[in-house]
């Protein structure tokens, strides 16, 4: 009887060994990823590695699905804004978005092997405007960089405070200096 004990014993004692050898053994054979990359894409996907720039609201380096668009792209990183998410381009508390359309610019590169040189393609378009032609359907391939750019131009009500302000100052100083000196 004592035997049966110790032969379940030691089968027992090497059926965890082995269990725990082989964890180890698949813990080895997993990619390291850098920490700096955020995974979107599930594991055993295929996978692409995108870089995003410039006026989103997280940037940095993504693996994403193969075939990600530039849209959903845009979409995983918060979308084009200034800054953090409180000063975002359209958010409600932003007088400014009020009153202005910004510009968005959304450049993409790539380096072609055949011609060994690098590709840009450039898409421009009002924030409250449909996506431009191609941008929707344009699929990332590894190791593209995205960059995203704002640009405004200054509204009328912005040209009219503006010149309230440098008017009210020069008046100011005119006082100032007639009083001061006459």
């Amino acid at each position: 009887m004592k035997s049966y004990y110790l032969k379940f014993a030691l089968l027992l004692v090497t059926l965890v060994g082995l269990t725990a050898v082989n964890s180890h053994a698949q813990i080895q054979e997993m990619p390291a990823f850098r920490s700096d990359i955020v995974r979107l894409a599930p594991t055993g996907v295929l996978a692409d590695t995108i870089n995003v720039w410039g006026a989103v609201t997280m940037r940095g380096r993504f693996m994403v699905p193969r075939g990600t668009t530039v849209t959903q792209m845009l979409s995983y990183t918060g979308g084009p804004g200034v800054g953090g998410s409180a000063t975002r381009v359209g958010d409600a508390r932003s007088v400014y978005a009020y009153f202005s359309r910004p510009q968005v610019e959304i450049y993409l590169h790539r380096f072609d092997e055949y011609e060994q040189r690098e590709v840009i393609e450039r898409w421009v378009y009002r924030l409250r405007d449909p996506f431009p032609e191609g941008m929707r359907n344009y699929q990332l391939q590894n190791g593209e960089y995205v960059t995203v750019a704002i640009r405004t131009k200054p509204t009328n009500l912005q040209l009219v405070l503006f010149g309230i302000t440098t008017l009210g100052s020069l008046a100011g100083g005119y006082f100032l200096v007639e009083r001061l000196f006459f």
